[in-house]
């Protein structure tokens, strides 16, 4: 009668072993977990999917811990939003981030970054507008 009980433990080990599950990588899990709050964030913006016509309609908002990302400091987004849900969703991702760079000591390499001004439409898209007196 023991011999049930094996193969039915020698089964579940087969299966558990056999799961197609990322808990082996942590790191990985938790770069897709911030991915997945950016690509959030990118999305309430509506940066992508509202068209630009009036750049008074338009604001920005840092969006990384990195003084050395360049642009992707920085992200538009429509003041149409609720902004004060927006701004919160945007904290609690900078929050992760930072937890997540001190937990893998990430760094990046540093080119250097220049604050936007501004927005501006450019062909119905929101862009960032940047002082020439900062280049």
């Amino acid at each position: 009668m023991k011999k049930p009980g094996f193969i039915l433990f020698a089964i579940y080990l087969i299966f558990a072993s056999c799961s197609n599950s990322n808990d082996d990588n942590p790191k990985e899990n938790e770069s897709k977990k911030l991915d997945h709050m950016y690509n959030e964030i990118v999305k309430l913006s509506l940066s992508t999917s509202q068209s630009c016509t009036n750049s008074e309609e338009w604001s920005f908002t840092k969006v990384s811990n990195s003084k050395c990302s360049g642009n992707i400091n920085f992200i538009v987004y429509s003041k149409k939003i609720n902004t004060i849900q927006f701004l919160d969703k945007v904290q609690k991702y900078l929050d992760a981030q930072e937890k997540f760079d001190k937990k893998w000591n990430t760094t990046f390499p540093c080119e250097g970054s220049i604050a936007p001004v501004g927005v501006q439409c450019n062909n119905g898209k929101p862009e960032l507008a940047y002082s020439i007196a900062n280049f």
